[in-house]
């Protein structure tokens, strides 16, 4: 997981130059996945909110299908991916929970304001190439390769979180 300070995520410079990895997981999750969303329009995945309660961090957005993730690390089974990134912000921050539901409004100035990210020409650059060549070269991986990124397993949620960091 890729945390940075107020002050980081203000320096759109320094953002602009972390590498895709970093970018993509940790402040354009939502550019990654329109570019997904555009390059595969009837493959039946959606946008995917994964909101934190209150005082949480930890926000993230990727494409979905009933069993599929696809995200700045590629492709992942559904259930283990959840379970897997709900443990690992919990070791961050004890009593970590979130809502998970599909965007109706998504890339939309409501979708910006309402979520807290950032539209396309809010950046240092126009990242719609950038996440267009990075899912290219996911996609050159993910045919060379097997098996699937994240392992995990369920965790019940907590009744309150306690993230305040």
């Amino acid at each position: 997981m890729l945390f940075h300070t107020e002050a980081q995520k203000r320096d759109l410079a320094w953002n602009w130059h972390r590498g895709d990895r970093a970018f993509f997981q940790a402040g354009a999750c939502h550019i990654l996945t329109e570019a997904f969303l555009r390059r595969f329009p009837t493959a039946g995945f959606r946008p995917l909110m994964i909101q934190p309660v209150a005082g949480c961090r930890g926000g993230h957005v990727v494409a979905a299908s009933p069993t599929t993730v696809f995200d700045w690390h590629g492709w992942s089974d559904r259930g283990r991916y959840l379970a897997h990134y709900f443990r690992k912000l919990r070791q961050f921050y004890p009593g970590w929970n979130a809502a998970i539901f599909e965007l109706d409004e998504f890339m939309t100035p409501a979708f910006f304001q309402q979520y807290n990210h950032r539209a396309p020409n809010q950046y240092f650059h126009d990242p719609r190439p950038r996440a267009g060549a990075f899912l290219d070269r996911l996609l050159i991986r993910r045919s060379s390769s097997t098996g699937q990124a994240i392992v995990g397993r369920a965790l019940p949620p907590t009744s309150s979180a306690s993230c305040r960091a």
